[in-house]
């Protein structure tokens, strides 16, 4: 699993030591600062916009508050490519919005009137965070609900008014929850390709991407990867240093159920509104841009472009949730068997979620490749044949950087599984006599199914959305859903990646239907 980032170190310090750093050096500063400005942006709109709906969801009552409560996540069915492919399509010069204005004001030119660029910075903040709120929406409010609403009760007694509350005891007290939640939203901001390269961001896994595939430079790029993991790293550290020895958390007291207050008058219509605006920024323009271009007129190039990309798709996906769940669970095996050591070394190995996907792709290129070399030389010199590139040129490549990316989600969910259900029923097989491969077969297996069902489903989703490392390291010919849309909309032909983009979001829907339902069952 740490194969990558080693491989990247090591090109980066040859890189270095060769003088071959100019290129990363000159870049480096632009790439660090339109990254940090968009980090920065996009988590204080999602942590704002998350915090809030997280907060009147579960402290007030208001119209369609019980739909807002689980539909407000729907938007984590979109990839933020989708997204940024949608918005240009529906803000765009022949997009609904602009012709609308343009039969309101007879114009017929874009010289005639007026209308922001949306591929711009500010246009990919906006986009960005409306699809990655539900991050910080879905950590607050599972703190919200979960926390003691006494200590709400006790200031409002003490004279604070809702707003005051809201400032002085519930932020202060969700600082875990909202950091969680912004952390996880700047991730996807930092793993992002294909949108920062459409609005036209300067972003650090758009540069590393061109500097590799445009200058072919893989000491560059190397370089700019390892400042990529470097920075996360550092975000990382920092933030369990700062939560070190503080206490957030308090029971819940079951005889003080947590509160809701009916909004009267204004304030209940603008909490609807809020909500709604929320939801139609995140999912309704975006699907609903997507479904009028895939079904506005169906070609049967279109149809079969998407039938040739769904079916390697889900070979993928399908290989890859095998591999990633198998290794999770012996991972998570291991992590119970294991000391300290033998558990940190678990961690770090599950640590490729928080690692971008170019970055992951880029540092498995040189390492298969030579791999492969040394594969040929050794059957030309046993057999005289020459198989090719059965590692670097294949779907193993693509399965590789599935299992590294994709570790923790297999990983976390079967680990937490796997504490839940302890080892009575294992010792109590072992005492009627079962032991070894029936042990597992008939008893272990069985009694994780639900968890190793959802670990699966999860990691077959997040495979057949994922792009930056498909786009690198797919072999030729091969299309997924996901690179098709791409390929399709930087030529400006997004109208024949309408219905592909669709599947990916009907795929994305899976475990956000699958989590608002458990949810549900869970509810006191």
């Amino acid at each position: 699993m740490g194969l990558p980032i080693v491989w990247l170190g090591w090109s980066a310090l040859e890189a270095i030591a060769s003088g071959s750093n100019g290129l990363a050096a000159s870049m480096l500063p632009t790439a660090l600062r339109e990254t940090g400005v968009l980090m920065a942006s996009v988590g204080l709109v999602t942590g704002c916009a998350g915090l809030v709906a997280a907060w009147l969801v579960t402290h007030y009552e208001f119209p369609l508050r019980r739909l807002f409560d689980w539909a407000l996540v729907l938007p984590l069915a979109v990839p933020t490519y989708l997204a940024a492919y949608s918005y240009v399509e529906f803000l765009g010069f022949p997009g609904p919005l602009q012709t609308a204005l343009r039969t309101l004001n007879g114009a017929s030119t874009l010289q005639d009137y007026w209308f922001p660029d949306i591929r711009s910075n500010w246009g990919a903040v906006i986009v960005l965070s409306s699809v990655l709120y539900p991050y910080v929406y879905v950590a607050c409010r599972a703190f919200f609900l979960m926390q003691s609403s006494s200590l709400n009760i006790a200031a409002r007694t003490l004279g604070a008014g809702g707003m005051r509350t809201f400032f002085t005891v519930t932020l202060p007290l969700s600082r875990p929850a909202l950091v969680v939640g912004v952390t996880l939203a700047m991730m996807e901001v930092v793993n992002d390709l294909g949108a920062v390269q459409y609005f036209g961001v300067n972003a650090i896994t758009a540069i590393i991407y061109s500097t590799w595939i445009n200058r072919s430079d893989f000491g560059g790029a190397a370089q700019l990867a390892v400042t990529v993991v470097l920075v996360i790293g550092l975000l990382i550290a920092a933030e369990q240093r700062a939560r070190r020895d503080r206490v957030y958390l308090g029971r819940r007291d079951s005889r003080v159920p947590p509160a809701r207050e009916y909004l009267v008058g204004a304030q209940r219509w603008l909490a609807f509104g809020f909500c709604l605006v929320l939801l139609a920024l995140g999912f309704g323009i975006p699907v609903g841009q997507l479904g009028y271009l895939a079904f506005r007129v169906i070609l049967p190039e279109t149809v079969s472009m998407t039938i040739n990309a769904l079916i390697p798709t889900l070979i993928l996906a399908s290989l890859g949730a095998v591999i990633t769940v198998a290794i999770g669970l012996v991972a998570a095996k291991l992590a119970q068997r294991s000391g300290s050591t033998g558990r940190g070394a678990i961690r770090l190995a599950t640590l490729g979620y928080a690692i971008p996907g170019t970055v992951l792709a880029l540092g498995l290129l040189q390492p298969l490749g030579q791999a492969d070399l040394w594969f040929n030389r050794m059957t030309m010199a046993l057999i005289d044949w020459r198989p090719g590139l059965i590692l670097s040129g294949s779907m193993a490549a693509l399965l590789y950087v599935y299992a590294i990316r994709f570790l923790a989600v297999s990983h976390s969910t079967l680990d937490a599984a796997i504490k839940k259900r302890g080892d009575a029923m294992l010792d109590a097989g072992r005492v009627l006599g079962e032991r070894g491969l029936g042990l597992l077969l008939r008893i272990d297996l069985p009694t994780l199914m639900p968890a190793i069902l959802s670990a699966a489903t999860l990691v077959f989703v997040e495979i057949v959305k994922e792009l930056p490392a498909t786009l690198l390291l797919r072999p030729l010919g091969i299309d997924t859903l996901a690179t098709l849309v791409y390929s399709r909309a930087n030529v400006g032909l997004f109208a024949q990646a309408a219905l592909p983009a669709l599947f990916i979001v009907l795929a994305g829907l899976i475990p956000v239907i699958l989590a608002t339902r458990l949810g549900d069952r869970r509810k006191v």
